[in-house]
C-alpha cells in the first residue's frame, strides 16, 4: 500500500534514525530546566524537525507523480540498400509527424540511425532536432537489433515511451525479433514505417567458383553464377590478379557479350594455370543499358585458387632497384621473385598468401596502411610465411617500424636501450581542429601513429586548444600531454585518445608553447608537426626565427582547409623556413602515414654509419650454416636482440659500446623471419653486392624461411552456404589409407586481418569439417596446421590453406523490401504500421492511448538536507539567544506612539497655543473681581506622600502655573515625583512585611 504514497524512499533503512527522537525529548525534559518551558518546547520541536528531515534525506526520497509526457524515439535505417528517393520521403514524413499538433511542450524526441552498427543522433529532449542522414558507420550492413537496443538504452524512465522504426525490413545481422520481445515486455510499442521497393531490372552475380587448390600447369573451370530479374544483355570480363584474361582465343577479345534470360544463368570458362601462388579471379558484368540494372555493386564475383609450385617470393622495394643485386641472386638460385612497390601490398592478405616469403628492402612504415601492417604479421604468425626485412635509412626504427605489428614478428627489438643510442629526439604535436567529419578521431589516430614511431627514450608532447582546461595556457592553448620522455608510451597514447581538439584562433600561442617545451630538452633532433585547416593567424616572424636559430624543424599539414591561398602559403612558408615539409590536403587515411613519417625524423639517431667489420658465429644449422665470414658494412640501424634467447644473432658488428646485431633470425608462430640491419645498395652494402658468396648467402637464407609446399596427401575444399563458409579437409596416408584423429590447429584470417580459431571435427574416415560466419565482404583465408614427419625423420609442422571470397556485402544481394518482418515487429509490440502515403495530420505519435504511463519521480533529498541545515541554525538561535518580551512590547509601544504623534513643529505650535489660551482665560476671569472687589488667590497646598506615610504632613508652597514652567523642567519634575512614589511603595511594602 506504500506504493500509493507520493513520496518513495530508495534506501528506507535510514529511517531508523528517527529513534533518536526519544533521547532528544528525554534530554530536553531532564537537562533543559535552565530554559523556560516554552523555550524547551520550541528547541526540542526544532531538533525533532531536523532529525526527521536528515533521516528522510539519507533515505533518498523521491516525489512520485504520474507522468504526463511522452518520448518518441525514431530509429532510422541508413544502410545502402534503401533507395535514396524513398529514404527522403520517409524523412519528410517523420519530420512532419514530430511537429504535429499532438506534441505537448513536455514531450520529448530522440533519434538513432543504424547500419552495421547503431549511433544516437539526438538524445531525449523537447527541442531535439533529428537528422536521419547522419551516420558515421558502415552502411553496407543492416543491424536492426542494434538500432532498437540503442534506442531502448536512451529511453527516460519518467515518461511514456514509443519507438518508431523506419526501414525496409532487411536485416543482415542480429535478431530484431528478440529485441522486439524486450520492448513488449517493457510495454513499449514499436510503430513501423515500411520503405517499400523492388528492383525489377536487377542483375547480380551470385558467386564465382574455382577450386581452392590446383597444380602448376593444370586447367581449371571457372564458373560464374548470374541472376537476372528480366531478360537483358551486357558484357562480361574475367580478371586474374588484376589482369584481364582473353576470353575468346580466336579474336583475342577480353570481353564477351552475353544474353541473360530472366532467372539464373551459369557460365563456364577454362583457365590454364601457368604460374604458382595465389590466383585471384574477378568477374565483372556490365549491362548494355545502365537503366537495366539498379545496383552496380553486386555485379562482381570473386574467387581464389592456390597453385602449388616450386616456391616464389615477393620482393618489395622502398625505392626502384633498391635490391637489384638481391633480385639477380634469387634468379640465379632458381627462386621465382616478383618485384613490387609498397603500393601493391594494398591487395591484402590474400595477395601475400600467394607467396612463400616476403622481402622488405628499405621499406618505411609510412608507405603501407595499418591493415597491411597487421596483414604482414598474420602472414607470418598464422599462415606460416617467411619475412625478411633488409635495412636502410628508411627501415627498422629509423623507418618508423617501432611498435608496429610487423615489428612483433622480427627477431630484433627496434627500440634499443639508452646506452645503445647516440642521441635522443624530441617531438611536439600541435593539433588544431578541422571542419571534417570525425575530426577528433583522425586527430587521435595521427597522434598515436606519431607516438608509436618514437623510441622509449625520445621526448614527446601534445598541444591542443582546450580553453586552458588542462592547465596553464597561452590564449587557450595548453599541453594535453606535457613534453616528457615517452617511456612505454602508454601515458602518451592515453592522452592522445582522450584529447579534444578545439579551434585555436592563432598559431602564436601554440608555437610559443612548443618552443618553450623544446628549447631546453636534451635532444639532438627537435621536430614539430602541425595539423590545421589553416585559418589561425600566423605566428610572429621573431618566433619563427627562434625556431630556425634553435634548429627546430616544423612540418605543417593543411587538412580540410577552408582558408584562403594566403593561409596555405603561410603554412608552406613556415615549413620551408624551418626546414620541415608541407603537406597539402591529404586524404584522412593518409594522415597516420604522414605523422609516422614525420615522427621518424627524430629517430634518425638510430642510424650508425662508418666502416664496420662484422663478426660471424660459425654454425652448422640455420640460415647461416657453414658461413665463416662476411664483408664490411658502411652503416646499419641500431637494434637489440629480443629477450628470452629464442632469437639467434649469428652476425654482429663490434662497436665501442658493445656488439650490435647485423643479422638475426627466429621462428615466430607458424612462420619464420630474418632481420638484416644494413642495406644491399651502394650506400652501406657495396662490398656485399661484390662479394663472391653473396648469392649463396641469400639463397640459403631465403630457402630457410620460405613456407614449405603443401603436402600432396591433403586436400582442402571451401564453399559458401548461406551466411557461413564450410571448410572440408581430406587426409590420406602413404598407403592410400585415411589419416584419422589428426590433431589440427586451424585459423581463419578475416578481411580486417584479425584471426579467429576454427574447430575442425572428424566427420568420416580421413575427413574433417568446420565452418565460420561470413559477416563482411572480402577474402577469408583458412590455414590448417598439422604435425607430420619430415624426410629426415624429424617431426615437422605442415600447413595447408584455403580461401573464401565474398565480393560484396550481403546488403547488395537484396532486391526488394521485407515488409513482412516489420509487420511482425508491430504486431508483437502493439505498434502501428504507418505508410509513406498516410497523411501526417491523421497520425499522432504522441498520443497516450495504449501507452504505459509511468510514475515520474523527482528526487528531493538535497532539498530536505538544505532545509534541515537551515532549521538547525534556528535551533542554535533559540538555545543561545534570549528574547526579552517586556522590552519588545515597550519598543513596540514607543514605535506605535511615534507613528501616531504629530511632527515636532506641530507639537511646539500646539503647546504655544495652549499656553496662550490659558493666559487668556485667566485674564477673563479676573475682570469681575476687579469690579466686585479684589479677591486674594487661593493657595495650593502640596502634600508630600513620603512624609504623610511617616505620619507627618508636609505642606509645600504653591507651585507656579504649569504653563510658566519650561518643558524640560516639567519632565524632570514628573520623573522626580515618580521616583518618590516608587520609594514610598517599597518602604510601605517593607513595613508590611515587618
Amino acid at each position: 500500500m506504500f506504493d500509493q504514497f507520493p513520496i518513495q524512499f530508495e534506501e528506507p533503512g535510514w529511517l531508523i534514525l528517527l529513534i533518536l527522537l526519544v533521547p532528544i525529548w528525554l534530554i530536553a525534559y531532564t537537562l533543559g530546566r535552565g530554559l523556560s518551558r516554552s523555550r524547551r518546547w520550541v528547541s526540542s520541536s526544532i531538533r525533532t524537525t531536523v532529525i526527521v528531515l536528515l533521516a528522510m534525506s539519507l533515505a533518498r526520497p523521491s516525489w512520485v507523480e504520474q507522468s504526463e509526457s511522452v518520448t518518441v524515439t525514431v530509429v532510422s535505417d541508413a544502410s545502402r540498400s534503401i533507395p535514396v528517393a524513398e529514404k527522403l520521403r520517409a524523412s519528410g514524413l517523420v519530420q512532419a509527424l514530430l511537429r504535429g499538433p499532438g506534441k505537448l511542450p513536455d514531450d520529448r524526441v530522440a533519434g538513432v540511425t543504424l547500419g552495421a552498427t547503431a549511433q544516437p543522433v539526438a538524445h531525449p529532449h523537447s527541442e531535439s532536432i533529428i537528422d536521419l542522414d547522419v551516420f558515421d558507420g558502415d552502411r553496407k550492413a543492416t543491424d536492426l537489433a542494434a538500432g532498437l537496443e540503442q534506442a531502448l538504452s536512451l529511453l527516460p524512465s519518467d515518461t511514456a515511451n514509443r519507438l518508431v522504426l523506419i526501414s525496409d525490413g532487411n536485416q543482415t545481422r542480429g535478431n530484431v525479433l528478440e529485441v522486439a520481445d524486450i520492448a513488449r515486455a517493457n510495454g513499449i510499442p514499436i510503430d513501423v514505417i515500411p520503405i517499400r521497393y523492388e528492383f525489377e531490372n536487377e542483375v547480380l552475380i551470385d558467386s564465382l567458383k574455382v577450386p581452392t587448390r590446383a597444380r602448376l600447369g593444370q586447367t581449371i573451370d571457372l564458373k560464374v553464377f548470374l541472376r537476372s530479374q528480366q531478360a537483358t544483355s551486357g558484357t562480361l570480363a574475367i580478371l586474374e590478379n588484376d589482369v584481364s584474361l582473353v576470353l575468346d582465343p580466336g579474336s583475342g577479345a577480353k570481353l564477351v557479350d552475353i544474353e541473360l534470360p530472366a532467372g539464373p544463368t551459369v557460365l563456364s570458362f577454362p583457365i590454364s594455370l601457368e604460374t604458382g601462388g595465389a590466383h585471384r579471379y574477378e568477374a565483372i558484368f556490365t549491362p548494355d543499358e545502365s537503366g537495366k540494372d539498379g545496383l552496380l555493386e553486386n555485379n562482381r564475383g570473386t574467387g581464389i585458387t592456390f597453385v602449388s609450385g616450386e616456391g616464389r617470393i615477393l620482393l618489395v622495394e622502398g625505392a626502384p632497384d633498391e635490391a637489384a643485386a638481391f633480385t639477380r641472386a634469387m634468379k640465379q638460385a632458381g627462386i621465382e621473385t616478383v618485384v613490387r612497390s609498397p603500393d601493391s601490398l594494398g591487395a591484402g592478405l590474400a595477395f601475400l598468401n600467394g607467396f612463400d616469403a616476403v622481402v622488405l628492402a628499405d621499406v618505411p612504415r609510412w608507405s603501407i596502411s595499418n591493415e597491411i601492417d597487421s596483414a604482414l604479421r598474420a602472414y607470418v604468425h598464422d599462415l606460416g610465411g617467411g619475412l625478411l626485412m633488409i635495412g636502410g635509412v628508411n627501415s627498422f626504427g629509423a623507418g618508423g617500424w617501432i611498435d608496429s605489428k610487423t615489428a612483433q614478428v622480427l627477431p630484433l627489438r627496434l627500440d634499443p636501450p639508452e646506452e645503445r643510442q647516440m642521441v635522443r629526439g624530441a617531438l611536439a604535436l600541435i593539433m588544431h581542429s578541422t571542419e571534417l567529419p570525425r575530426a577528433n578521431y583522425w586527430s587521435q589516430q595521427t597522434a598515436i601513429a606519431a607516438i608509436e614511431a618514437l623510441t622509449s627514450l625520445d621526448y614527446a608532447g601534445i598541444i591542443t586548444f582546450n580553453y586552458g582546461t588542462l592547465g596553464p595556457s597561452i590564449n587557450g592553448s595548453s599541453w594535453a600531454f606535457p613534453m616528457q620522455v615517452v617511456g612505454n608510451k602508454q601515458s602518451a597514447i592515453a592522452a592522445a585518445k582522450s584529447m579534444s581538439v578545439g579551434d585555436m584562433p592563432d598559431f602564436q600561442s601554440s608555437f610559443q608553447l612548443a618552443f618553450d617545451g623544446l628549447k631546453n630538452v636534451p635532444a639532438g633532433q627537435k621536430h614539430v608537426i602541425v595539423i590545421s585547416d589553416g585559418d589561425p593567424s600566423q605566428p610572429s616572424q621573431t618566433l619563427i626565427d627562434s625556431y630556425a636559430n634553435a634548429g627546430i624543424t616544423v612540418t605543417t599539414i593543411m587538412f580540410a582547409g577552408h582558408g584562403t591561398a594566403l593561409h596555405r602559403q603561410t603554412m608552406r612558408a613556415i615549413a620551408s623556413y624551418t626546414g620541415g615539409r608541407f603537406y597539402n590536403e591529404p586524404s584522412p587515411k593518409e594522415l597516420p602515414k604522414i605523422f609516422n613519417k614525420e615522427a621518424a625524423v627524430v629517430s634518425r639517431s638510430l642510424i650508425n654509419e662508418g666502416s664496420f667489420q662484422p663478426v660471424v658465429k660459425f654454425s652448422v644449422a640455420g640460415p647461416t650454416k657453414t658461413i665463416e665470414s662476411v664483408p664490411v658494412v658502411r652503416g646499419f640501424i641500431l637494434t637489440v636482440p629480443r629477450e628470452g634467447g629464442l632469437a639467434q644473432v649469428p652476425i654482429t658488428v663490434p662497436t665501442s659500446k658493445g656488439e650490435d646485431p647485423l643479422y638475426a633470425y627466429w621462428n615466430h608462430g607458424l612462420g619464420k623471419s630474418i632481420a638484416f640491419t644494413s642495406d644491399l645498395s651502394g650506400r652501406w652494402g657495396s662490398a656485399w653486392t661484390e662479394w663472391s658468396g653473396f648469392q649463396r648467402f641469400w639463397e640459403q637464407s631465403v630457402r630457410w624461411m620460405m613456407r614449405p609446399g603443401s603436402p600432396s596427401n591433403v586436400l582442402v575444399r571451401t564453399r559458401v552456404e548461406g551466411d557461413r563458409a564450410v571448410v572440408e579437409m581430406d587426409a590420406s596416408g602413404e598407403d592410400s589409407g585415411f589419416v584419422n584423429f589428426l590433431k589440427t590447429e586451424a585459423k581463419v584470417l578475416l578481411p580486417n586481418s584479425t584471426v579467429e580459431a576454427l574447430e575442425l571435427e572428424q566427420i568420416g574416415p580421413g575427413r574433417y569439417r568446420g565452418e565460420y560466419a561470413l559477416e563482411t565482404a572480402g577474402s577469408y583465408l583458412v590455414n590448417i596446421a598439422f604435425p607430420t614427419v619430415g624426410s629426415d625423420g624429424e617431426a615437422v609442422t605442415q600447413n595447408v590453406q584455403g580461401a573464401v571470397s565474398v565480393p560484396y556485402a550481403k546488403e547488395f544481394q537484396i532486391i526488394r523490401d521485407n515488409a513482412a518482418l516489420l509487420r511482425t515487429i508491430a504486431d508483437r509490440t502493439g505498434g502501428r504500421i504507418i505508410e509513406l502515403d498516410d497523411p501526417a495530420d491523421s497520425i499522432d505519435l504522441f498520443e497516450k492511448i495504449d501507452l504505459e504511463i509511468p510514475l515520474a519521480s523527482k528526487r528531493v533529498w538535497d532539498l530536505l538536507a538544505i532545509i534541515a541545515a537551515s532549521i538547525f541554525l534556528l535551533d542554535v538561535a533559540v538555545r543561545r539567544l534570549t528574547f526579552d518580551t517586556r522590552a519588545a512590547r515597550s519598543a513596540a509601544s514607543r514605535a506605535v506612539a511615534g507613528a501616531n504623534s504629530p511632527s515636532g513643529e506641530s507639537v511646539v505650535a500646539w503647546k504655544r497655543a495652549r499656553s496662550r489660551s490659558r493666559r487668556g482665560s485667566s485674564e477673563t476671569t479676573s475682570e469681575p473681581s476687579d469690579r466686585e472687589g479684589t479677591q486674594p488667590p487661593i493657595p495650593v497646598t502640596d502634600f508630600d506622600v513620603d512624609e504623610q506615610r511617616k505620619g507627618g504632613t508636609a505642606v509645600r508652597d504653591a507651585q507656579p502655573d504649569r504653563d510658566d514652567v519650561p518643558d524640560s523642567a516639567e519632565e524632570a519634575s514628573t520623573e522626580d515625583r515618580l521616583a518618590r512614589l516608587k520609594r514610598a511603595r517599597r518602604r510601605a511594602r517593607g513595613e508590611e512585611d515587618a
